[in-house]
């Protein structure tokens, strides 16, 4: 049989998490098996870590940072028309996945990479049934990255039938010198006996980083020595160093801004944090501290009671609750005996559920039935 064609398609201009997921699965594709091509927007900050790995990046002119685009779709067919591919996987643009149908590819594959509360007019007649109506003609197959993610589709009309949960996997982080260590420190201004936690993840209100201020307040008053980086950007970054500042913490927070390379900071980190109260579904930052063995504490939203187990690997805790947070921090931060064994449990756990590679494996057996179904020979 010939090698199976898909094209990928993300509009992002920015990296987000769907990129970075893409990445993991073309480091780890079957390159003897498939043959792949992604579309981005013209200048996407993905495009130069795509064609890094090996792979061609087919520019887009219409739909930048949107799902549909009119101009869009004709755009696509016309990329279709001219590719002929016999999978067109989708993240986020509806307008390739209308374009797919319209141009007649027979396997139309879209992921589903958040959870959030969806709005009543999704999960309610008639506009449950319209959704799902679309959605099944356009999809022939869905994978949703958490569980959570998969009762997002079926509770606004899609068919369970056509669903897959594949969990989002990454790649080990880099190893690093422990004098890239120290100077890394040594940046931050973190000092011997500090302990230092970590969240990796855009600066929006959903995201809970408010909440995580009160709850460094809170530690603060008896465990001076904790520092929080705080990773990544966003619209509530400057509200954020404003409240830090308000409650007096800011010798405690260490805003990093956007990180390319997150190795140094995870090797300085104890334990890692998500705070997210309106979207989440399988958090990559946690699986990468995971793969260097750091346990977590996290709100019980979305994807993360899957990935962190009381007592195993870490703990989890209800949303917008500082208080119980700074419990479960204080805790760890008490017992180094907790602390080594919570992060055998996330070593352990990463190796057993969140590799990129079993997750590529799972997502290249679907590829396989498509092409199955389809009869690519």
């Amino acid at each position: 049989m010939r090698k199976i064609k898909v094209i990928h398609i993300l509009t992002d201009t920015n990296i987000g998490g769907a990129g970075t997921l893409l990445i993991n699965y073309l480091r780890c594709f079957d390159r003897e098996k498939y043959d792949i091509s992604v579309c981005l927007p013209e200048g996407a900050a993905l495009t130069p870590k795509v064609e890094e790995v090996g792979y061609r990046v087919i520019p887009l002119k219409h739909g930048h940072d949107k799902s549909f685009d009119m101009a869009g779709v004709s755009e696509y067919k016309k990329i279709f028309k001219a590719e002929k591919p016999d999978i067109v996987h989708t993240h986020s643009a509806f307008s390739a996945k209308l374009a797919a149908f319209l141009g007649g590819v027979k396997s139309r594959i879209y992921t589903r990479h958040c959870t959030f509360e969806m709005p009543r007019k999704l999960t309610t007649f008639p506009g449950k049934q319209i959704n799902g109506l679309i959605n099944n003609t356009l999809a022939t197959q869905i994978i949703a990255v958490a569980d959570s993610a998969k009762d997002n589709l079926t509770e606004t009309g899609i068919s369970e039938k056509k669903i897959t949960v594949i969990v989002n996997g990454v790649l080990p982080l880099r190893e690093v010198t422990p004098e890239e260590v120290e100077a890394k420190k040594r940046e931050l201004g973190i000092c011997d006996g500090d302990f230092v936690c970590g969240i990796a993840a855009r600066l929006e209100h959903y995201k809970g980083h408010a909440y995580l201020l009160d709850t460094v307040a809170e530690i603060a008053k008896t465990h001076k020595n904790i520092k929080v980086l705080i990773m990544g950007r966003g619209t509530e970054e400057e509200n954020l160093k404003a409240k830090a500042k308000e409650l007096g913490i800011e010798d405690n927070i260490i805003f990093t801004g956007f990180i390319t390379d997150l190795a140094p900071y995870y090797h300085v980190m104890d334990l890692g944090l998500n705070c997210s109260y309106g979207t989440e579904a399988t958090s990559m930052a946690l699986g990468e501290g995971m793969s260097l063995s750091i346990p977590a504490v996290v709100t019980s939203f979305g994807g993360n009671p899957y990935m962190v187990e009381d007592d195993v690997n870490g703990y989890l805790v209800p949303i917008k609750d500082p208080h119980a947070m700074a419990e479960a921090i204080v805790k760890i931060m008490d017992d180094k005996a907790l602390r080594d064994k919570l992060g055998a449990g996330a070593r352990r756990m990463f190796e057993e559920r969140f590799t990129a590679e079993a997750m590529t494996r799972k997502l290249e057996a679907i590829y396989d039935a498509e092409a199955k179904r389809i009869k690519v020979k």
